[in-house]
């Protein structure tokens, strides 16, 4: 009996997929559900299958393998093709140790920039020529060996292509219909963030706690490695909070409904000018980012999180956006239009 491990994700090409899967005779599946922190996975069980499947699954944490996968391209489209590498590489491993005789995906040739020719580049480099089977788009690819063998019927073979349109109306011809998590994107698909990860990535490797931070709204990254987040609303403030590492530097206004910020570099480098010189620099930016009104100065607080002494110094709100702005992922976001009536540090108690 041929066995065949299933790299399953619960979208809808993945199920469909699965679905065609089934019906091939005497087919044992081994399903995988591979974790990726650009996916968040929040009141939801990411691998849900449908109530009739009693399959085995095993989930398993790529967190390593995906937080350096800014540098695994190599003739691959990003963020899809380094993705599959990133998936394929660890079911071929996988495949060998589980002694199985194939891999099954839900992949559709041309979906994330990743054709036909870089499907067959990517199961060349891994060993998996002729072993990975893709039924949903099967007969636009090269012929596998579970089809050479009759081991996989013509009919369990699509030649879906490009967009979802074509997979939707077959899923409702199936009766499968979207789920409620079906919504759920990868954040590498939003450029802003794409842009922020890459920006991040050329100097260091990100740790999942940086890749929160990448979420916010108003994240900055000022090269060679000081990453900021201003946090304007009191839940992303929450969240904020939860995010605060012992290096972390923490700024506020000593006001009701103050921005708070997090500043994030290698602080340990910086001589006590450096440091004095970056923190103002900072909070110019948050006070243009929060709408404070031009040309005021303020007192604004800081404390080192390792540290329990909170220092203030006074600083102006820039006339215009904070200089340098082309070194700020994603630019300078326009200031609140409602602007905040506030003391300047002048008449501020310290």
């Amino acid at each position: 009996m041929p066995k065949a491990l299933f790299l399953y994700s619960g979208s809808l090409a993945s199920r469909m997929a699965l679905r065609l899967a089934q019906e091939v005779p005497g087919l044992e599946l081994r399903l995988v559900y591979f974790r990726s922190p650009f996916f968040r996975e929040e009141g939801r069980d990411g691998a849900c299958l449908s109530p009739h499947s009693q399959l085995p699954l095993r989930t398993k944490s790529l967190k390593r393998d995906y937080l350096r996968i800014s540098r695994d391209g190599e003739r691959l489209p990003f963020p899809c093709g380094v993705c599959r590498r990133v998936l394929l590489s660890r079911a071929a491993r996988l495949l060998r140790r589980m002694k199985v005789d194939f891999i099954i995906t839900g992949e559709v040739v041309g979906k994330g920039g990743v054709g036909d020719e870089e499907l067959a580049f990517l199961d060349t480099t891994l060993k998996l020529t002729g072993r990975v089977i893709r039924p949903l788009s099967a007969r636009l690819l090269p012929p596998t060996w579970p089809e050479l063998k009759g081991l996989w019927p013509g009919e369990a073979l699509w030649d879906l292509e490009g967009k979802q349109d074509g997979l939707e109306a077959r899923a409702r011809e199936w009766g499968i219909s979207s789920l409620s998590g079906e919504l759920r994107r990868c954040l590498l698909a939003d450029p802003v963030y794409r842009a922020r990860f890459l920006a991040v990535s050329r100097n260091e490797t990100p740790t999942v706690n940086t890749l929160r931070l990448l979420e916010f709204k108003h994240f900055f990254y000022l090269p060679p490695d000081l990453k900021v987040v201003v946090a304007l609303e009191p839940r992303e403030q929450t969240a904020l909070q939860a995010l605060f590492l012992p290096c972390d530097v923490r700024l506020y206004l000593p006001i009701p409904r103050s921005p708070l910020v997090l500043a994030r570099t290698s602080w340990s480098h910086y001589s006590p000018e450096e440091r004095e010189q970056a923190l103002e620099r900072i909070a110019r930016l948050a006070l243009h980012v929060a709408g404070f009104p031009p040309g005021e100065t303020y007192e604004v607080c800081s404390r080192f999180e390792w540290e329990e002494e909170t220092s203030s110094f006074a600083v102006s709100c820039p006339e215009d956006s904070p200089p340098e702005p082309a070194l700020l992922s994603g630019g300078v976001p326009k200031p609140q239009e409602t602007r905040r009536t506030l003391t300047p540090a002048t008449s501020t108690s310290p």
